[in-house]
């Protein structure tokens, strides 16, 4: 999926500040969290803001997957966030952090077998509404090995069409199609055209929030270990969006991926990054500072790749 990570809303934990001390006790991690959070009155948002504000960053993304139990803390950073985030809810120094259960598997073999899409998105309004008009078994099984995606923005800081080329391998016999989503945080619905390698099954679209599914057909059904090449492009249509960082959550391992921004003259950035979020246990963003090459593009690139979100995001000359 391109454009900014989007984060499932905190889930309230039922009941009073008694079942916040039961939990506290005896756990799990993710719920004992859940009650924390609602118990605070807190937003994510606010939370995220505060942890940055003292110097233990974590995104929405890392709050979210904590929460629901698919991820825990584990890292340096991570520990010394949740050390900051107890103070924040209100629990006692150490409460949350003594129900952090063991280490994980870490490598690339912890994740041979990835959440499948429909998991990825469950609660992810709008999202999660369309995805369930799809059959998105096949998705589920074929790999991508390596990406390149080309944004070009307009003369009016808007986007105008996202390329995209993917080499792709089938995991297993009779892999018929593959899942596009792309949202913008503005504009109306892109359209998606075929270019290479698949056509158009069925689209879904929902423009009053910039998004659009739509379902890409193989030539023919692969077999496992089969290789294909896929090219599409995304259209913005107009009014085009205005956002300001793309971004692609992988979900299984992926060889290199490279993502292209370019910027038509004379609306060029004055600052432009390279970000990317852990698809392990944190989500802890890491950002490497870009520069245009000659054709006013800011390149992105990464390999083997673990599951992550990689993007780009820059900001424009004047006031925010």
């Amino acid at each position: 999926m391109r454009r900014r990570v989007q984060v499932a809303p905190a889930r309230s934990e039922p009941g009073s500040r008694a079942d916040l001390s039961r939990l506290l006790a005896s756990g799990p991690f993710s719920a004992a969290l859940r009650a924390a959070i609602a118990d605070s009155g807190l937003s994510l948002d606010r939370i995220q803001y505060r942890l940055r504000q003292h110097g233990t960053p974590l995104s929405l993304a890392t709050l979210s997957s904590w929460q629901s139990g698919r991820r825990q803390p584990e890292r340096d950073a991570s520990i010394a966030a949740l050390g900051r985030l107890e103070e924040i809810v209100g629990v006692p120094p150490g409460a949350l952090a003594a129900l952090v259960g063991p280490r994980r598997a870490r490598g690339r073999m912890a994740y041979a077998e990835a959440p499948d899409l429909v998991e990825v998105y469950r609660g992810w309004d709008p999202i999660a509404g369309l995805l369930s008009e799809f059959d998105t078994g096949s998705d589920d099984l074929l790999v991508r090995l390596s990406q390149y995606e080309r944004l070009t923005v307009g003369p009016d800081r808007r986007l105008r069409e996202l390329y995209s080329r993917a080499l792709v391998r089938a995991a297993t016999n009779d892999v018929r199609s593959a899942i596009v989503i792309d949202q913008a945080a503005d504009g109306s619905a892109p359209l998606i055209r075929p270019l290479r390698g698949c056509t158009l099954g069925a689209v879904r679209s929902r423009p009053e929030a910039g998004l659009t599914i739509a379902e890409l057909r193989l030539p023919r059904p692969l077999n496992r270990g089969e290789l294909l090449v896929m090219e599409y492009v995304v259209e913005f249509t107009p009014p085009y969006p205005s956002d300001r960082e793309t971004s692609r959550r992988l979900r299984l391992p992926m060889r290199e991926h490279v993502i292209d921004v370019e910027f038509t003259r004379p609306a060029l950035p004055a600052r432009c990054v390279q970000f990317t979020a852990s698809g392990t246990d944190d989500d802890v963003e890491t950002e490497r500072v870009l520069t245009l090459d000659e054709r006013d593009r800011a390149c992105a690139m990464g390999v083997d790749l673990d599951p992550c979100v990689i993007g780009v995001r820059w900001e424009w000359p004047g006031p925010p």
